[in-house]
C-alpha cells in the first residue's frame, strides 16, 4: 500500500516470455515463502476494488491507494471443467508486514476471510473474518530505512473434503473489530483444516 520507491522493491513488469508469471512475482516479492510456500497456480485469481470513482484490479504488487480499500472487492477465478458449486473454496487476506515489513512483529493481520465458497461465486460463501480496509501506519520521519510497503496477499484454496467444521476458537470476527486479527497465519489456518496447497495467490502494495 502506498507508493512503491524504485530502489527499494520494484517489481518488474510482466513480460511474455516469462512463462512462469505470475509465480514469478510471488517469488521476487517474497510472499512465497513469507505468506506461503511453494505451489503450481491452478488459476487466476482476480480482484477488483471498485467505486464511484472507478476501480482498481489487484495485479501482482502494483500499488493501490488507502481510499479505494474501504470496501470488500469483487473475486472472480475460473473452474476446472470437472469443478462446480459443490466444490467448495476458501478465501483469506492477510497482510505480512505488520506494522512494517522491516519489522513485522505483529505477524500477519487477517483482513478478511471467507470460506465454503460455493464454485466461485465468493458472495455465497460463509464469512468467518468480515472484511477490514488496510489502513498502514505511517513510518517514523526519523527512520530512513522504514519499508512502508505492505504486500497485502490474497490466497484461494480449494476444500478437498467438503465443508468446513471450525474449531471452538475459530468465531467471527466482525467488521471494525480489531482483537484477533493480528497473528492470524494463512498457513496455520490451511493446515487445521487439510486443505492442502493454495490453489491461486495475487497481491498489491
Amino acid at each position: 500500500v502506498g507508493r512503491i520507491d524504485p530502489a527499494c522493491c520494484a517489481y518488474p513488469e510482466h513480460d511474455p516470455r516469462d512463462y512462469y508469471y505470475p509465480y514469478s512475482h510471488l517469488q521476487y516479492s517474497e510472499v512465497v515463502p513469507d505468506v506461503l510456500g511453494s505451489f503450481v497456480p491452478m488459476t487466476e485469481l482476480k480482484i477488483t476494488y471498485e467505486s464511484n470513482r472507478g476501480h482498481r484490479a489487484v495485479a501482482y504488487g502494483k500499488p493501490i491507494a488507502p481510499r479505494w480499500l474501504e470496501y470488500p472487492p469483487s473475486v472472480a477465478f475460473t473452474l476446472d471443467p470437472d469443478r462446480n458449486e459443490s466444490t467448495l473454496h476458501t478465501l483469506i487476506m492477510v497482510d505480512p508486514d505488520v506494522p512494517f515489513r522491516d519489522a513485522a512483529t505483529d505477524g500477519q493481520r487477517v483482513h478478511w476471510l471467507v470460506y465454503d465458497i460455493p464454485g466461485n461465486r465468493t458472495s455465497r460463501g460463509r464469512t468467518l473474518v468480515e472484511y477490514d480496509g488496510v489502513r498502514p501506519r505511517s513510518c517514523s520521519e526519523s527512520d530512513d530505512l522504514c519499508l512502508k510497503e505492505h504486500r497485502v496477499t490474497f490466497a484461494l484454496w480449494e476444500q478437498p473434503y467438503g465443508p468446513l467444521q471450525l474449531h471452538a476458537e475459530e468465531v467471527l470476527i466482525a467488521a471494525g473489530v480489531d482483537a484477533g486479527r493480528t497473528r492470524y497465519k494463512a498457513s496455520d489456518f490451511a493446515s487445521r483444516h487439510q486443505l492442502g496447497l493454495q490453489l491461486a495467490m495475487n497481491f498489491f502494495e
